[in-house]
């Protein structure tokens, strides 16, 4: 059952989703503009792969169901899935992948997306007319225990089997280890091996590096205190500290992630004043 996530379109929106933060932090309005130009020629109300995208979410954001409203649930998704017209959905699809392809390269099909797994579950089962008897079952059974289960968010970090552990892997070094901040790639280096020893290394990295950003953060308020920066910070400062009050998940590790490169970019443009 191989998944292509170009045709997927909950994938393609969270990669724009992403692309658009990354430029925020950046402060690259230009690239924000043409983020934000795509979204809205693709995703605003009323357009095909908006009306798809909903479908996406209605099984995406639903969890915590008993097994046979599940069962349901998926039914009736499904049959919306397949009543949009699907040639048109496909070269609607097409005429996205092209877009972003020209005005934002194709790097952006390598943004990191956490819930990447959950997205091709359910792009799967939604594309599952030509699949075997058998398939369309282990598909459906996937995605029931999706939504019974509980809001990830409020879970810690869950191992996951050595297959899928060295291919997360492999997809890592081929796609980050020449793009990233050094504290980034340790940070992503200790999330995908927090899965073969159940988040204890990235627990330990991840109380070092918040230690780590106060500093940082205090640092910079410290030193530029008329800085308009200085909200935002105070914003970072506080994320930093309640951390320690949750279970460490991957929202957490996402969120540090983006706080790196938000305080190596002041740092560069600090350095280039």
């Amino acid at each position: 059952m191989k998944h292509n996530k170009k045709r997927n379109t909950a994938f393609l929106y969270e990669c724009l989703i992403r692309e658009l933060t990354k430029a925020i932090i950046k402060e690259d309005v230009s690239r924000q503009r043409t983020v934000k130009s795509i979204l809205k020629e693709f995703f605003s109300k009323g357009k095909l792969l908006k009306q798809e995208l909903e479908l996406y979410t209605n099984l995406l954001e639903t969890k915590k169901l008993n097994k046979e409203y599940s069962q349901r649930l998926m039914v009736e998704t499904k049959k919306d899935f397949d009543d949009l017209d699907r040639k048109a959905v496909f070269n609607e699809q097409t005429s996205l992948i092209n877009k972003i392809n020209k005005a934002l390269g194709n790097k952006v099909y390598s943004s990191f997306v956490p819930n990447y797994k959950d997205l091709a579950t359910i792009g799967l089962f939604f594309q599952n007319s030509g699949l075997k008897a058998k398939n369309r079952i282990m598909l459906e059974d996937k995605v029931v225990s999706y939504l019974t289960r509980l809001d990830e968010s409020q879970t810690e970090l869950k191992p996951v089997d050595k297959l899928e552990f060295k291919m997360f892997v492999k997809r890592f070094n081929e796609t980050y280890q020449h793009s990233l901040l050094k504290e980034q790639k340790e940070l992503l280096g200790n999330f995908i091996t927090s899965f073969s020893d159940n988040g204890l290394g990235l627990k330990l990295f991840v109380n070092e590096e918040i230690g780590r950003l106060k500093l940082a953060v205090k640092a910079e308020m410290t030193e530029n205190p008329n800085s308009p920066l200085n909200e935002n910070f105070k914003k970072v400062e506080a994320k930093l500290h309640n951390y320690a009050k949750v279970p460490l998940n991957q929202t957490i590790v996402e969120e540090i992630f983006y706080i790196q490169d938000l305080l190596a970019e002041v740092k560069r443009n600090a350095s280039n004043d």
